[in-house]
């Protein structure tokens, strides 16, 4: 019965905390920093921003940076683009 018992708590715990070993998340999502016209090619959900215009701020001056969700989506939009052969 101890055995089963801890059986249990090595399940738990492998599945609560994952091992240390491998690659990091991040390591693994991001391949390569996206060109400033990559990221402009997707509109922003945050801002309303259309393509091909900048992020701006609430108070309607130009960002320096676009959004955060903005750039995520340039990523995913990028990996989702058929490649040219």
């Amino acid at each position: 019965m101890a055995l089963v018992a801890w059986l249990n708590v090595w399940q738990v715990s492998n599945i609560e905390h994952p091992p240390h070993t491998g690659t990091l998340h991040y390591a693994v999502v991001k391949t390569k920093e996206l060109t400033p016209k990559q990221i402009l090619f997707v509109p922003c959900n945050t801002c309303g921003a259309a393509i091909g215009e900048a992020c701006e701020l609430h108070t309607g001056a130009p960002r320096t940076e676009p959004h955060r969700d903005r750039k995520l989506s340039a990523a995913e939009a990028a990996e989702t683009k058929p490649r040219k052969r």
